[in-house]
This record gives C-alpha cells, sequence and structure tokens, in this order.
C-alpha cells in the first residue's frame, strides 16, 4: 500500500536516519523532490536521491528533534496526498534560530509513485512564524 510507504518515509527523516539501505525500498532511484517558496526556502528548490540523503545530517545538525503528524491522507492511483503537521525543536544557535526554538509548520505533501516507490514529491509547507 503507497500510503504505508509515505508513513514509512515520514519515519525515516523524521529520526534523522541516514542509512541509505533504508531509503532503498520507498524512494525511487530518480526521485525529484520540489520544495515551494515558503518562510524558510526562497525560492523552488529541486532535490535528487542524492541530494535528499545529504540533507538529512544537516537538518540533524540543526534540530533536537522533530515529529511529522499525518492530519489526513487522500490516495488515488499512484498519487498520495498527506496533510502534515511538523514539529521541532531548534538544537543549536544558528542564523535567526536559536536553541530550544519550537518549530511548527503545516504541510501538503503530494507523492507520486513508480515502481512501487517516491518517483515526484511536492511540498507546498506553511511556517508558523516564531
Amino acid at each position: 500500500m503507497k500510503v504505508n510507504t509515505v508513513k514509512r518515509f515520514f519515519e525515516l527523516i523524521e529520526g534523522f536516519n541516514t542509512e541509505e539501505a533504508d531509503y532503498k525500498d520507498v524512494l525511487h532511484p530518480d526521485i525529484e523532490q520540489t520544495e515551494y517558496p515558503n518562510l524558510i526556502t526562497a525560492s523552488p528548490t529541486i532535490c535528487d536521491y542524492k541530494t535528499l540523503l545529504t540533507r538529512i545530517p544537516q537538518g540533524k545538525a540543526l534540530l533536537k528533534e522533530q515529529h511529522y503528524d499525518i492530519q489526513r491522507v487522500y490516495e488515488q492511483e499512484d498519487t498520495v496526498i498527506t496533510e502534515v503537521i511538523w514539529t521541532a525543536t531548534v538544537g543549536i544557535d544558528a542564523g535567526a534560530f536559536k536553541a530550544g526554538q519550537p518549530l511548527r509548520a503545516y504541510f501538503c505533501c503530494i507523492f507520486e509513485f513508480k515502481e512501487g516507490k517516491i518517483y515526484r514529491q511536492r511540498n507546498y509547507d506553511c511556517f508558523e512564524r516564531t
């Protein structure tokens, strides 16, 4: 079931998992993730498989913890749409971020599948101002 693949993907990134082998059953090797502009990302950002995996340790370096709370899931053929509330706690002082600062955002993530794996992901992220 595609929904379970999406849930597993969220579990892996929530735990800052950096084991590439754990992603092979979830992410298609030709994945393309697009993050549209938001409070943190000024312009559209597109990541491939390798870039996605290199961003995980960067998140772990900044954040003490993070949690993805799936509110709703819609599945139609090869597409899964999720509404997610993301919460995190900043772990270190970095730029505008201060250690201990809580973060909260509302994500709409659209996942397209190919060969049973996440092939395309589009994120529409709305961050609360802190």
